[in-house]
């Protein structure tokens, strides 16, 4: 059985409407009838998903089938004035063991999924690990949704210190999931899991509260500031500026006190319009003295471009620009740090470089122009009263 879906099919019905997308189906049926040889069952399971059932054929023939369909579905649909391009991903069932249809479109679509995380345009053969991958990934969600009320996340602040003294200036909040039951969960396998089911909006308010308490008293006794990371979700969100403000005002926390952190990558995942939006909710926290910054800069393909229309205060430059492996590689890598210091000053945006970790690369950082840094040399991520102790003892002097 071959699953198919066709990549981006939803643009087409929002940007040229839906009378287009439905001609752009019967298309794609004609194209896929035109490879059917007899005995072949096709079929439009619903939306732009289509499945082939090809009786007693081998795992070979069926994915070699599987790219001639991604070859023909491949080429341009001329519909009326419009020339429309597609890709399709697949999904192959072949030789398993199956007792039921049910679990084998079950089985084929797990594939499908597979073939679309692996960046679409992709096909992917079922085997039996995707099976227990999927299991895996439905557990950990169902866990997810129950760790707020079990008291199973927490939060941690990493410090953000000023070379030239050694004080700390501010901290980024990080999240942390401690299961009851098992090992601490990492945020690069639980964060996408809350952004994919929508929990990430009822998690990201909690850690926004939480932060904004614990920073009341820190802005209060020594002027601090604190950075909690937005997920795309969160901004999509009709009511999140409201909750932002919100929570500022419960805490009595002043705007300026408070910086939300976002990625270029999230923009480069929404269409235009939605990214013209959330640009306007940026727009109207920062109208209210919220600051906004921009994380992981330098490492994807827009990021002057985002600088020149997003409503951005602060540039966080990625870890990578630090931890260069060879000789040449570090002074390309001070070069290229040297010139976003540079371009930052010239648009009058502050930096902030990650991932310092040795006293050599804040020495080298602070040659190029870097005021501010934040990494294992420092602190690693810590807990509230861990930062209240920090700040009573300002550990870090001359730190560059």
């Amino acid at each position: 059985m071959l699953l198919l879906d066709l990549d981006g099919f939803k643009d087409v019905n929002d940007t040229l409407g839906h009378p287009i997308g439905d001609d752009l189906l019967t298309q794609v049926a004609h194209r896929l009838r035109a490879l059917c040889e007899p005995g072949l069952t096709l079929a439009r399971l619903g939306g732009d998903e289509f499945a082939l059932l090809l009786p007693a054929t081998s795992a070979q023939v069926a994915v070699e089938l599987a790219h001639t369909i991604v070859e023909r579905l491949r080429a341009p649909y001329r519909l009326g004035e419009h020339e429309i391009y597609l890709t399709t991903s697949v999904g192959v069932l072949a030789e398993t063991e199956i007792s039921t249809p049910a679990e084998a479109l079950r089985d084929a679509d797990l594939a499908l999924y597979a073939a679309k995380a692996a960046g679409k345009n992709q096909i992917t053969l079922f085997t039996p690990e995707l099976r227990s991958a999927r299991l895996e990934h439905s557990r950990l969600i169902a866990g997810l949704r129950q760790a707020l009320a079990r008291e199973e996340l927490a939060v941690r602040y990493q410090p953000v210190v000023e070379l030239d003294s050694g004080r700390i200036v501010a901290v980024e909040t990080l999240l942390r999931w401690q299961p009851g039951d098992s090992r601490p969960i990492p945020p690069d396998v639980f964060i996408p899991l809350a952004e994919e089911s929508g929990l990430i909006v009822p998690i990201g308010t909690w850690v926004l509260e939480r932060a904004c308490a614990d920073a009341a008293r820190w802005h209060a006794r020594h002027g601090l500031s604190v950075t909690v990371n937005i997920s795309g979700r969160q901004l999509r969100d009709p009511g999140f500026a409201e909750t932002v403000l919100a929570a500022l005002e419960r805490h009595r926390l002043p705007a300026r006190a408070l910086v939300l952190e976002i990625t270029e990558s999230m923009l480069l995942a929404t269409t235009p319009a939605e990214t013209e939006r959330v640009i306007g909710v940026l727009q109207g926290l920062r109208a209210h003295g919220v600051r906004i910054a921009l994380d992981d800069f330098g490492t994807g393909y827009s990021s002057l471009a985002y600088l020149r229309i997003l409503p951005v205060d602060i540039v966080k430059i990625d870890r990578s620009f630090t931890t260069a492996p060879s000789a040449a590689d570090h002074a390309q890598a001070r070069a290229f740090t040297k010139a976003i210091v540079e371009l930052s000053a010239s648009l009058r945006l502050g930096t902030i470089v990650e991932g310092v970790e040795t006293r050599e690369q804040a020495v080298v950082l602070h040659q190029v122009g870097c005021t501010l840094a934040q990494g294992y040399l420092f602190s690693p991520p810590a807990t509230a009263r861990q930062i209240d102790n920090l700040l009573e003892t300002t550990p870090w002097e001359n730190v560059a």
